[in-house]
């Protein structure tokens, strides 16, 4: 990519852009060690939840991470101390089943009680059934794991406004609600899937005709036409309702999942406390859920966030987190103790061509320093647990007898056995997750592409941990040669910022900053705008920022500039990562 001319906006300028709300730095709590830190009702009284988890339809596609996502979500509201949890999967989640737990919750629901409702599975549309409740005139539908299009199989399925039903209940008696939705409900993909790709799983079945519908809804004269109708109620939901919800591979997690459960899941264990009150509140919840989903997804998903018109995001607390907090030692600090890992120095290749220029296509120098400075220390290079599977588009392994990254192990798997990379023998190009990840790569090239995803794995990984609000415009679709692209980091005011770039062949390119670029940004927000260029393929932008400049991290990045070192910049970001760091790691793609 290289920098477009005479924009207002140029790399270096500050700009007010949307304003968007500041997430958790890298000290947080170790929500997992147990007695450290419980999640607690503001308003005194008892938190409860009713968790649902369908990955085994009998009649529809089945899907293969809501249970899991289901038990995450138990997991963690039990490991933080609530104690009344109820969790219905598969089976367990038919329509009686249902019924007969949710209205067992209305009936333990004190005042002021906290409530989380979650499902996860697949999600369509029917024609509403009040007139004027949805603007599109079609009602959000939950299916049950015997649903089918015949006068018994119609039974088994939950209205949106049955739920709305519920929650009213919840309502009626003093509670407060949380109503997580991890399916979705129509629409399609902005950005297309490669064809030679492995195929991806949607929590969506298509829309259908019932012929004869034995369902008998649950309802009364106390129900609200809308989900805006009710008072005290805050819901988050995987996708619009013109967008799939695509089941996503998270960084040290084996399968599938979906990515708005995995991130309530953090939520809860305290990762959205993003000022380390104790109080998350509703506007913290939710930027800190948008953030991650967005994140894990490649731009795939933006969820929907909406809070009842009575409540204020800004002030209205969603829960506490209480107890003795103990903090992770952060890098910074263990560096100060002598406990850090060094530096990687750069492999030695000659500088390889990247996808992004910067405006000025100098190296910055840093501390005056007149050349690159090397890292004291050099361990052995990044190696990860999990090896990256490795799939030739014909089932051909034998291409890859020859191909050893250096960072990671590899492991050769058919194109149908859940491959991290397809490679395609004919084109060269190396496809995941539907996305053409590098154009044109032979074999002896294959390690770096591979070397590359191993890196981007611990990114997405640890910008889960510590999210740093930022966007890429204007879409998630595949950009093409000479488009002009901004990224957009907010509440980024007195921070130092750090950019780069990591291409599909795992180039580094440090973006900001640049030349002239200020050390720390003088304003909320800092819009940078790019243009497309050779090679295409994955990118992934990373951001850093900090309360303070981080010139070892930077002098790092300036000697892996524009050269393949993605695994030295994982051991970098390991060694130089101050404890207050926040990161973003989002993924867009490119093509001729």
């Amino acid at each position: 990519m290289r920098m477009p001319r005479g924009l207002d906006c140029g790399i270096g300028r500050l700009c007010a852009t949307i304003g968007l709300a500041a997430l958790i730095g890298l000290t947080i709590p170790r929500a997992h060690a147990a007695g450290d830190l419980s999640l607690s009702n503001p308003d005194g009284a008892a938190v409860r939840a009713l968790v649902i988890g369908i990955d085994d339809y009998q009649h529809v596609r089945k899907l293969k991470g809501a249970v899991a996502d289901a038990t995450d979500i138990v997991t963690s509201l039990k490991s933080m101390g609530v104690g009344d949890v109820v969790e219905l999967t598969n089976a367990q989640a038919d329509r009686a089943g249902v019924l007969r737990e949710i209205s067992a919750l209305v009936e333990r629901t004190k005042n002021n009680d906290l409530i989380f409702l979650s499902i996860a599975g697949h999600g369509t549309q029917e024609p509403e059934r009040v007139k004027g409740a949805e603007p599109d005139g079609m009602e959000n539908v939950f299916l049950l794991p015997g649903f089918e299009t015949t006068p018994t199989g119609s039974v088994e399925r939950v209205l949106g406004s049955e739920f709305n039903h519920f929650i009213r209940q919840f309502e009626l008696r003093g509670a407060r609600v949380i109503f997580v939705a991890d399916t979705c409900h129509g629409g399609g993909m902005v950005r297309d899937i490669d064809p030679r790709a492995a195929e991806m799983s949607f929590r969506q079945v298509p829309r259908y005709t019932l012929l004869v519908d034995e369902l008998k809804p649950v309802s009364d004269s106390n129900d609200p036409k809308s989900e805006l109708d009710l008072d005290h109620t805050a819901f988050l939901a995987a996708v619009d309702r013109y967008t799939k919800a695509p089941e996503v591979r998270i960084p040290g997690i084996d399968g599938l999942r979906g990515a708005l459960s995995y991130a309530v899941a953090r939520a809860v264990e305290g990762s959205a406390d993003i000022n380390h009150d104790g109080k998350v509140t509703l506007k913290e919840l939710f930027s800190n859920v948008r953030q991650v989903v967005y994140q894990l997804s490649d731009q795939r998903q933006n969820i929907v966030t909406v809070s009842s018109p009575a409540q204020t995001p800004d002030t209205d607390v969603a829960f506490g987190l209480t107890r003795g907090v103990v903090l992770i030692q952060g890098p910074a600090a263990r560096a100060a103790s002598g406990q850090a890992g060094a530096g990687v120095p750069v492999d030695g290749q000659a500088p390889a061509p990247s996808a992004v220029t910067a405006k000025a296509p100098t190296i910055p120098t840093l501390a005056g320093a007149a050349k690159e400075l090397p890292i004291a220390g050099a361990p052995g290079p990044l190696r990860l647990v999990a090896p990256i599977r490795l799939a030739a588009l014909d089932g051909k392994t034998s291409y890859f007898v020859s191909v050893k990254p250096k960072d990671v192990s590899v492991q050769a798997v058919q194109p149908t056995d859940n491959p991290d990379l397809i490679w395609d023998p004919v084109s060269h190009d190396v496809i995941a997750w539907g996305d053409v990840v590098a154009y044109g790569m032979d074999v002896a090239s294959l390690p770096t592409v591979i070397d590359r995803t191993a890196a981007i794995r611990e990114l997405k990984r640890i910008a889960t941990r510590s999210p740093q609000v930022m966007r890429i415009w204007p879409d998630d679709r595949q950009q093409r040669a000479g488009q002009t692209i901004e990224v957009d980091l907010s509440d980024v005011a007195s921070r130092a910022v750090l950019l780069f770039n990591v291409s599909g062949d795992g180039t580094i390119q440090l973006l900001y900053p640049v030349g002239a670029d200020a050390a720390l940004a003088r304003s909320a927000s800092l819009r940078l705008p790019l243009r497309v260029g050779e090679p295409f393929g994955a990118e992934q932008i990373v951001a850093v920022t900090s309360q303070q400049r981080m010139v070892e991290l930077e002098t790092a990045l300036v000697q892996f500039n524009r050269r393949r070192a993605s695994g030295q910049v994982i051991k970098s970001l390991e060694r130089y990562l101050p404890a207050d760091a926040r990161i973003a790691s989002i993924g867009f793609f490119s093509a001729p």
